[in-house]
């Protein structure tokens, strides 16, 4: 004699299984949306505060998004402008103790640590847009 068999039906639960499956593609572009604004921002609020009007130092500042595998995001903002002589002149600019010059209203500013201040300010805003991704991926896996 055969045990009987009992069937249950969960509405849904194929569809929801589905979307899991499709979680990386979700997380993915939730994530690459976060880190692109995120680049933005940084790119944005860098070259605000760039001590030389020149235009060579503030047109050098770009970013990019490098990577996105699930949940873990490689994005790079940086600078690659030398002085005549090779040396790093964003580097100097942001560890000097003297004042630098700038055409303009704004002459003689201070820069020591003028950019890691403006990335240590932006950290609570590319945490809200990280934050605003993962609801995002959560409301996608919704049914």
């Amino acid at each position: 004699m055969n045990p009987p068999v009992y069937e249950i039906e969960i509405k849904g639960l194929t569809e929801q299984v589905m979307k899991l499956n499709r979680f990386p593609h979700y997380a993915g572009r939730r994530f690459k949306d976060a880190a692109e604004g995120s680049v933005k921002l940084l790119e944005r609020n860098w070259k605000i505060v760039a001590p030389v009007d020149t235009g060579r130092y503030r047109a050098s500042i770009a970013g990019r998004v490098k990577s996105v595998a699930g949940a873990s995001v490689v994005a790079v903002v940086g600078t690659n402008v030398t002085s005549a002589r090779g040396f790093p002149y964003p580097y100097a600019l942001e560890h000097s103790m003297r004042y630098h010059y700038r055409r303009g209203p704004r002459q003689g500013q201070f820069t020591f640590n003028r950019v890691r201040r403006v990335l240590k300010r932006a950290q609570g805003s590319i945490k809200r847009r990280f934050n605003k991704a993962v609801k995002l991926i959560v409301k996608d896996l919704e049914i």
